[in-house]
C-alpha cells in the first residue's frame, strides 16, 4: 500500500506549507510595522526575532523525529502535512494505531480512516478561534481589568490542572511499564524506566536554569530553558534506552 506517497498528496502538502510560509511573512511584516509605530528599537527587534527563532526551531526537533516515526506507517507526505500545521506525535500515532489494529502495512481504508481521525477532530480548535475567539478574548480582557485577582486564579488553576494531568499520565504510564522490554503492536518499546528518567532530567534542567536565573541574575537564560530541557531529555533518553531495552 504505497498510495500514501501519491504525488497529489505531496502537492497538497506543498500548498499547505507555502500557505503557512506566506502567513508567517505577512505576520512578520505586520509585527515590524506595529513595532515601529510604538517606538521599538533595533535592539528590541533583534531580541524578539532571536527569541522567536529559538522557540520555533529547537522545539521543532522532536516534530522532525515524529515525522520519521510516522513515515513507516503513513509515508512522508501525510505526517509532513499533519505535524507541519497542527498536531502532536502522541495524538497522531494513537490515531494510526486505533485504526490499523497492529497491521504491518495500512490498507487504503485504514489510511483514509487514520487521516480522517487525525484531521476532523483537530479542526475544532481552529474553528473555535475563527468564530468565537475575538469575543472570548474581549471577555478575558474585560475580566482582567475588572477583577485581576479572579482572572489570575482562573488562569493559574487551568494551567495547574493541565500540568497535573500531563505529569500524572506520564508517571502512571512510566510506573506501569517500568520493566517492559516487549514491543507493542506497532513494534515500539515503551519502557517506564526510560520515561521516568527522561521526565526527571527535563525537570532537573528546568530547575537548574531557574536557580541560575534567580541566584545569578541571568535573565537571558529564560529564553533557552525550555529548549535546553527538551534537547537534554532527548539526549539522555537516547543513551539510557539501550540499557533498559536490550537489542533484540
Amino acid at each position: 500500500m504505497k498510495e500514501y506517497n501519491f504525488p497529489l498528496v505531496f502537492a497538497l502538502g506543498a500548498v499547505i506549507a507555502a500557505t503557512i510560509i506566506v502567513m508567517s511573512v505577512v505576520f512578520l511584516l505586520k509585527a515590524i510595522k506595529r513595532g515601529k509605530q510604538i517606538g521599538m528599537t533595533n535592539e528590541q527587534f533583534k531580541k524578539a526575532i532571536t527569541t522567536s527563532a529559538v522557540f520555533s526551531i529547537v522545539p521543532s526537533i522532536p516534530i522532525v523525529i515524529g515525522v520519521g516515526i510516522m513515515m513507516q506507517f503513513l509515508g512522508l507526505a501525510i505526517p509532513w502535512i499533519r505535524l507541519t500545521v497542527i498536531g502532536a506525535l502522541q495524538y497522531e500515532i494513537s490515531a494510526v494505531f486505533a485504526v490499523s489494529d497492529g497491521a504491518a502495512e495500512l490498507t487504503a481504508g485504514m489510511l483514509v480512516s487514520a487521516t480522517l481521525v487525525m484531521t476532523i477532530s483537530i479542526i475544532s480548535g481552529p474553528l473555535f478561534n475563527a468564530i468565537f475567539y475575538k469575543k472570548y478574548q474581549g471577555k478575558l480582557m474585560e475580566m482582567q481589568v475588572k477583577n485581576k485577582p479572579k482572572m489570575d486564579a482562573i488562569t493559574g488553576s487551568l494551567l495547574s490542572g493541565m500540568l497535573a494531568g500531563i505529569i500524572s499520565a506520564i508517571l502512571i504510564g512510566g510506573f506501569f511499564t517500568l520493566n517492559n522490554t516487549e514491543p507493542d503492536s506497532s513494534g515500539i518499546v515503551t519502557n517506564g524506566a526510560v520515561t521516568l528518567i527522561t521526565l526527571a532530567v527535563s525537570m532537573g534542567i528546568i530547575a537548574i536554569c531557574g536557580v541560575i536565573m534567580k541566584v545569578f541574575k541571568q535573565k537571558w537564560l529564560e529564553n533557552y530553558a525550555l529548549p535546553l530541557s527538551i534537547l537534554g531529555a532527548m539526549l539522555v533518553a537516547f543513551f539510557v534506552h539501550p540499557i533498559f531495552v536490550p537489542a533484540a
